[in-house]
């Protein structure tokens, strides 16, 4: 949890992503494991960093921390243990939207100011961010949300009736066309970007028995989708 910057009890971040070491194994994207592990790594460095910047209050829950069987229950839950701390109003993101920026959260947080729910939809149905005030949040029904699917959006949009801001769309990431898609957004000197498109292959020596040299052979991934997880 960070709380080194002066705030008020009033909006806090909610990083709902399961560890480097975890993400890696349950969503084996790169070839390597090695370039995989690297790989989250990045994602989950890039979204601490972006939250740091907002300098709002912000906490981490992952499999360490986590309670309850469904994924409904674990996000709502660890929803109630910052609203338990005393705050009003959250803003929970995952780790697998590299585009979501600081102007995301700051919309979020005047959106609540407005509203009692906000929501950031990805494109398949999906939130990449929701935002919810403490007056508005019960966490049966919130449980209760067909997560991981294409109807999560529907659904919270259901429940929130006309007290939601939504904000603009955003892809997650779920093939390697999504992940490149997503890195057209980023500038072309983007680090971030040159090193994401640097996991997407790799160089492969492979020993050619009849010309007895050896040549490269660019080398796909496999991208599998996983479920995102207080510290």
């Amino acid at each position: 949890m960070n709380l080194d910057c002066k705030h008020s009890l009033s909006t806090a971040i909610l990083l709902f992503a399961q560890s480097d070491q975890v993400e890696s194994a349950v969503k084996p994207i790169a070839y390597q494991k090695k370039q995989n592990d690297l790989l989250w790594q990045k994602m989950n460095q890039k979204v601490i960093q972006t939250i740091h910047k907002t300098n709002l209050p912000y906490f981490i829950s992952d499999e360490k921390t986590q309670v309850g069987q469904s994924f409904g229950d674990k996000l709502s839950h660890a929803i109630q243990l910052v609203f338990d701390k005393g705050f009003e109003k959250v803003i929970v993101v995952g780790n697998d939207s590299p585009g979501l920026t600081v102007t995301h959260f700051k919309n979020a947080q005047l959106g609540l100011e407005n509203k009692k729910w906000v929501f950031g939809p990805d494109r398949k149905g999906g939130t990449y961010l929701i935002g919810v005030s403490k007056s508005v949040f019960n966490a049966a029904l919130f449980a209760k949300i067909s997560w991981c699917t294409n109807q999560v959006a529907a659904q919270l949009k259901a429940l929130s009736f006309k007290e939601s801001t939504i904000l603009s769309p955003l892809a997650d990431l779920n093939t390697i066309a999504d992940f490149k898609n997503i890195l057209k957004g980023f500038s072309f000197y983007s680090t971030f970007k040159n090193y994401m498109l640097s996991m997407l292959s790799y160089q492969h020596p492979i020993n050619r028995v009849l010309k007895k040299r050896y040549c490269f052979e660019i080398v796909g991934f496999n991208f599998n989708k996983g479920s995102p997880i207080m510290e």
